[in-house]
């Protein structure tokens, strides 16, 4: 004997579904229907008394396909199958990391239907106790709450929970120290070899390391003084750069040409990446930068400690501090619009005390 109780109608996305527990478990069913009065009267004068008499007869679990419920781990590989064909390397492998060392070991086994939105909260403070901050933590839920959303496209639950949960906390924005003209001098004078000529990549295009990486000699034009960013490396995977606009080609700044000059004559006999590793290929990712001459270069030089990708930062405050037009040095960044470089980058603007307005003094 099978314990129910009455099936209750409601909308949703325009569409009928019907509510009702079945020996103590919730059950919720789309019927494919419209919502409209006429189906609403087919509903409750002949679907649901005929379910309920199939569920009390017994037949209703003889000749209804009911498919279980998938766990989270289950419906991932799902939701990772759909997104696959629009995602960067890159980013497929970001996500498989995040999902695999802090989803997988919290909700392995867990029928999805079964997460609450409390569960996601507490889930995301243990994060968060581990000492990842907030954007961090972030960016894995992201992963988690995509799972969730193709399951409620595909009507498996009514819900996202993640969308429900506590908020993360804020965290402030990074304080940015760019390097100052003197600190660029020095580290370029104490690097070594074509690290010297990696650094001043760096510091004179606004490049990201991984774009730097990724570049090759066909993609630097020398009779026009000009670069493409086709490409970037991260973790030895080559991806197409960040955005669309940040597939780009850029001038050459006259501080700059000597060392690609200089570099040409370290690697430009190979015809392949302009900056090489001892197997003449090319560097897997911006640590293996950092730990082979960043950290020792900036030691030498006797500078504070920033990371390789300060020296984008840098351009970028070092150009607009300068007065260089915005749109150039969006443009050099691979930034979508201006609007992005100037939330990032609108303190440097040079304030020089100009009086405003004064066409308006004698209106």
């Amino acid at each position: 004997m099978h314990k129910m109780t009455q099936p209750k109608l409601y909308n949703r996305a325009n569409k009928l579904w019907i509510k009702f527990t079945l020996n103590g478990e919730l059950v919720r069913k789309s019927l494919n229907l419209d919502n409209t009065k006429a189906n609403t009267k087919l509903a409750n004068t002949q679907i649901i008394p005929q379910m309920i008499l199939k569920i009390s007869s017994g037949e209703f679990f003889e000749n209804e396909n009911v498919k279980q419920v998938p766990t989270i781990d289950e419906f991932a590989e799902v939701s990772f199958k759909l997104h696959e064909h629009h995602r960067k390397l890159s980013t497929l492998d970001r996500i498989s990391s995040n999902y695999k060392k802090h989803i997988l070991p919290h909700f392995k086994g867990k029928e999805i239907t079964k997460v609450k939105p409390s569960d996601i909260s507490l889930w995301q403070n243990t994060l968060l106790k581990k000492n990842l901050s907030p954007k961090r933590v972030k960016d894995i839920r992201t992963v988690l709450s995509v799972i969730f959303e193709d399951a409620l496209h595909d009507e498996i639950i009514m819900h996202n929970p993640v969308r429900r949960a506590t908020q993360l906390p804020r965290q402030d924005s990074p304080i940015i120290i760019p390097f100052s003209l003197d600190e660029i001098k020095k580290i370029l004078e104490h690097a070594q070899g074509q690290f010297k000529n990696f650094f001043a990549v760096a510091f004179f295009t606004g490049m990201r390391t991984g774009e730097i990486i990724g570049l090759k000699w066909e993609d630097i034009n020398f009779d026009t003084m000009e670069l493409s960013v086709n490409r970037t490396i991260g973790k030895g995977i080559i991806s197409t750069p960040k955005t669309r606009d940040s597939k780009r080609t850029i001038e050459i700044l006259t501080v700059l040409r000597p060392y690609i000059k200089e570099q040409f004559k370290l690697s430009g006999s190979k015809n392949s990446y302009v900056f090489l590793n001892r197997n003449d290929t090319h560097f897997f990712d911006s640590n293996k930068i950092r730990s082979y001459s960043w950290k020792d270069t900036l030691l030498k030089a006797n500078v504070d400690y920033r990371t390789v990708y300060n020296t984008r930062h840098t351009f970028a405050s070092m150009m607009i501090s300068q007065g260089e037009d915005i749109l150039w040095v969006s443009f050099m960044l691979g930034h979508t619009n201006t609007e992005m470089t100037l939330r990032k980058y609108a303190k440097y603007i040079k304030n020089d005390k100009k009086k405003r307005a004064v066409f308006l003094n004698n209106f």
